[in-house]
Parts: structure tokens; sequence; C-alpha cells
């Protein structure tokens, strides 16, 4: 238990379709006026007039009328929203009326050390004698980020790696039958000092990140696994006598795939996600899969 906590304390000190709405309205340049005492704007209408009093060195003083009308190019049934809608999404360029040339353009850059996790795995399905444990990693240990800036939606795949823990119940050990994961009941006088099952993994994750607020974020996407290594320990204490297996070559299904939610403030966040596939092959041990909630630090 001692090394589980010195990998989660490790990965936390070693410290992306959704759209952000933003309502802005069209500024337009009507005219411009140098050294006016005195500007008075009026709006009727359409009609946007505008009161210059300019200071004249010869004719002491002059008034500048100008009148300007606006014709509305489209209708919104009188209802309070702003102008224009602007939608920003990754890899469509924004409008060029709304932002500078430099906003326009899709950055891409390379990213890491984000959604390092802490979490608490609950199987379902075929689960056995297996208990609920836990899981840790970093899911966006590397990888490449596209967006239009630090505030605007952004889309993500990287690589991460992470392991979970599968604890056998009270009553049972791990053991083996040919290439299948078997459940052992414990004998009278047997005590079990540990018994358990590590799958060590890498991580695919495909994420879309929108902004919420100054410090907010909301991230959803997928996660592909690669199951690489598996392995299964039994440790009892026959009276004075103690038996350690160890079980290697396990049949574990090499790729699944985790559904995967987090939202955040201030890099600090939650998530959740769902494996709808099973962790062992067919017939090789138990089908059991999960879902999971836990701490995620979003970024480093």
């Amino acid at each position: 238990m001692k090394n589980i906590f010195k990998i989660a304390f490790a990965l936390s000190s070693a410290l992306c379709v959704l759209s952000e709405v933003k309502a802005q309205e069209i500024t337009d340049t009507i005219k411009v006026i140098d050294k006016a005492n005195e500007i008075v704007v009026t709006r009727t209408g359409n009609t946007t007039k505008i009161i210059a009093d300019v200071s004249d060195s010869i004719n002491a003083g002059k008034y500048y009328i100008y009148e300007v009308e606006i014709t509305p190019t489209m209708h919104d049934d009188d209802r309070e929203l702003p102008e224009s809608w602007e939608i920003n999404l990754p890899f469509i360029p924004r409008d060029p009326n709304q932002d500078s040339e430099r906003n326009k353009k899709i950055r891409r850059e390379i990213s890491g050390f984000e959604h390092i996790y802490w979490g608490w795995r609950f199987n379902y399905n075929d689960k056995q004698q297996v208990k609920n444990c836990f899981e840790v990693g970093v899911r966006h240990l590397i990888g490449v980020t596209w967006n239009h800036g630090r505030k605007t939606p952004a889309f993500s795949i990287g690589a991460g790696l992470g392991m979970m823990r599968f604890l056998a119940k009270d009553g049972y050990t791990y053991g083996k039958n040919g290439d299948a994961v078997i459940f052992q009941p414990i004998g009278n006088g047997v005590e079990v000092d540990k018994s358990r099952l590590d799958v060590w993994r890498f991580h695919v994750p495909v994420m879309m990140t929108i902004p919420l607020g100054k410090t907010g974020a909301f991230c959803l996407g997928g996660v592909m696994n690669l199951n690489t290594y598996a392995s299964a320990i039994t440790q009892v204490y026959d009276g004075d006598y103690r038996n350690k297996i160890k079980y290697k070559g396990l049949q574990q299904n090499l790729i699944t795939a985790d559904i995967y939610t987090s939202i955040s403030i201030g890099g600090v966040g939650v998530y959740a996600t769902w494996s709808p596939t099973a962790l062992f092959k067919n017939g090789y041990g138990p089908q059991l899969k999960s879902w999971s909630i836990g701490v995620d630090l979003i970024s480093f």
C-alpha cells in the first residue's frame, strides 16, 4: 500500500463537439473628430446623430453634425439578445469582422502533464469475487493541442500511462487454471497477506476542453487504453509457512476504451469515466466492466 501512495504522490508532484458562446456587439466607426470640446450622440430608431463642438482659432468655434442610418441585416424578433453570437471551434476560422488576423489563426502547441488522476473504480457485470479498488496515472503526459487562444475551446490528442488494481474479496485469492484467472477459496488456518491483480496501461486520450469563466474548464472525450501488462500476486501464511505466487501471462484485452468527462476550477477538478469493454478475453477471467470517479489535476 505504501508503494501506491508513493506513486500517487510522485504523479501529483510531477505536476482537450462543444463550443464557447460569447456575446459581443460589432462596433462601427462613424466619424473621427479631433480636439472636440463636447460630443453628443443620440440614436432614434436606426438613425445615429453626432453633434460635435469643435474649437477653431479663426472662427472661434464650429458645430459639426453627422447623421448615419443603420440598416439591420437580420431580425431577432425583438428578443433581448446581442446583435451577434460568436461560435468558436477548433479547426474552424473565426469571423474576420470580429477578430484580429492573429486570433483567427488555429494554434498548435505541444502540451503535457495534464489530467493527472487518482480515482476509485466501481466494478459491475461479471465481477465475481473482485473488490472495488483504485486507479492512478496521468492521461495526457504529452500530446498536441489545437485552439484559437488560451481562453478558447481546445481539441487535443495525447499519450499517457496509468495502472489499476483489483483486490480479491475476503475469503478468496487469485489463482490460475491454464491461462484463465480464477478465484480460490481460502482453506482453514490460512491467513491471506495480499491477493491482488494489477494492470498497467498506456492511454491515448482525444478530448475537447471548454473554458468556463476565468479559471474553470469542462472536458469531454474518449480514451483508448493499451493494457500492455497484467499480473496477479497472492501471498498467504499457513502457520509459519509463507507461500507467495505471482501469475503472469494473463489474457487481458489489449485494447479497451473509456468515455471520459471532467470539470475543474483553477486546474483542480473531478472526473468520471465509463468503461463498456470487458477487462479479460472471454473465457480467460471475469468479464467485469467498471466506471470510476476521482480527483483530476487538469494542468501542471
